[in-house]
């Protein structure tokens, strides 16, 4: 039977989880970044580690969001977005699902359990040979003549017969 050791146990207890966060518009982009590490230090008084993260931009909302914050129910529109990937206790999750219901400047959240792995493929993630290619590939394209009528012609010809 394999010894436990602290590190073993704490990588078998540990469990990587996304959080993706709504932030209230009225928040102020100098102001942004302390919101950003309030939701950080919560993560920290969990016990979790941030693994990965994108930092809020301002977006449009597909459907109207309703926050009531004190009295009043706020309607939004638009709302920072913005997520963290971390890794910790399976209470954690709930700890921070708490801690963010419970906020002001978080419209709504999400908390996920996911992979270590970077998950995210797209042409940001492009190396800069294949995204130089793509544009060569684009350029001799539009450098190419139009077809004549003759050739259009021709082409509908094979296609019939």
């Amino acid at each position: 039977m394999q010894k436990m050791t602290k590190e073993t146990a704490k990588t078998e207890k540990a469990t990587v989880y996304e959080v993706g966060f709504h932030v209230v518009p009225t928040v102020s982009p100098e102001n942004l970044p302390k919101e950003v590490d309030a939701i950080k230090a919560i993560l920290g008084s969990t016990g979790a580690t941030v693994i990965s993260e994108e930092f809020p931009k301002l977006r449009n909302l597909a459907y109207t969001m309703i926050k009531p914050i004190g009295p009043v129910r706020h309607r939004f529109d638009s709302a920072y977005f913005g997520w963290i990937k971390f890794e910790g206790p399976k209470e954690s999750a709930s700890e921070v699902d708490k801690a963010l219901k419970g906020s002001d400047k978080v419209i709504r959240h999400i908390v996920i359990k996911t992979a270590r792995e970077n998950t995210i493929y797209g042409p940001k993630i492009l190396g800069d040979e294949k995204r130089e290619a793509g544009k060569e590939e684009e350029a001799k394209a539009e450098k190419k003549a139009p077809a004549t009528q003759e050739e259009l012609d021709k082409s509908i010809d094979k296609l019939v017969s």
